[in-house]
């Protein structure tokens, strides 16, 4: 009786070779595969699975041999069986990794927790029902709010809190750090508001996440993630701009469609922005949903 075709395991050696895993380096920035690991684990398992099959006797007399020969068919079957849907997960996970990047995100980079971190994570989870629905987005204008009786209030403040931390002087989405005193474009130029400094005369800037924290944890299907996949998703790249203190302090846990003051033409492109963010951000839980 046939083997599982070599091409089976070929398969499984390219995407070993392709997203060969190495531990992440805490805290720092790494390779999108680095995030994938228990998926490359399972590949793994699978390829030194097949190999083992491969190597029993394949070749039956029959009829006297039929059920050894239907017992190792089953076997190829299921090891088939097995293959794709690991092959699958794999793939799922490093292009939803790969999404998070985002091509302009600049060198902020995917970043792996810490095992504090991540221990702090699968603690906070623990009450949060399989089951727990989010309520109703707030009216507009309104601020998302995580309360603090809310289920997943604790896995909010883990994931709230040093997000992102210090970033330094590097672009985001393409754009670098606004100078003091550069035009903040988030207010008409006829009001002549610049980003102005501190009295350290670092300019007044910090890295804005578009689609607020607070919404992003009450997203579908975000309380099913996997801690280590709730910190990733809550520190995309994609989902970070550049905004001054003003236009921060007036947006808060909102759209910046309410930012007071605003010029009409930057509210638009943000409100655009947006939109485009939380559904690039809700297709990559999707998939790392189909990853886990």
């Amino acid at each position: 009786m046939p083997r599982i075709f070599k091409r089976l395991l070929a398969a499984l050696v390219v995407l070993a070779a392709l997203f060969g895993f190495i531990s992440p380096a805490e805290a720092k920035p790494v390779r999108p595969v680095d995030l994938c690991a228990t998926q490359v684990a399972a590949a793994r398992q699978i390829g030194a699975e097949i190999r083992a099959h491969n190597a029993k006797p394949h070749v039956f007399r029959m009829p006297a041999q039929s059920a050894a020969a239907a017992a190792y068919n089953a076997e190829k079957a299921s090891l088939e069986a097995r293959r794709a849907t690991v092959v699958a997960q794999l793939r799922a996970c490093y292009q939803a990794m790969r999404a998070l990047e985002d091509e302009d995100s600049g060198p902020l980079g995917l970043k792996a927790p810490t095992r504090r971190k991540l221990s702090d994570l699968e603690q906070a989870k623990k009450p949060v029902s399989s089951n727990w629905t989010a309520p109703p987005p707030p009216p507009n204008g309104k601020n998302w709010q995580v309360p603090k009786n809310s289920p997943i209030r604790q896995v909010y403040e883990v994931i709230r809190k040093g997000n992102p931390g210090r970033v330094g002087d590097i672009r985001l989405r393409g754009v670098a750090r606004p100078q003091a005193t550069d035009r903040d474009t988030a207010y008409p130029a006829a009001s002549g508001r610049t980003i102005g400094s501190y009295n350290s005369g670092k300019p007044k800037v910090s890295p804005d996440h578009i689609v607020p924290l607070a919404e992003l944890v009450q997203m579908r299907g975000f309380m099913k993630l996997t801690p280590r996949n709730m910190y990733v998703v809550a520190r995309a790249p994609l989902n970070f701009q550049w905004l001054s203190k003003a236009a921060n302090e007036s947006k808060k846990s909102r759209s910046a469609a309410y930012v007071s003051g605003a010029d009409p033409r930057w509210i638009r492109e943000q409100v655009g922005l947006e939109n485009e963010t939380r559904k690039k951000l809700q297709e990559i839980i999707d998939q790392l949903l189909k990853s886990q």
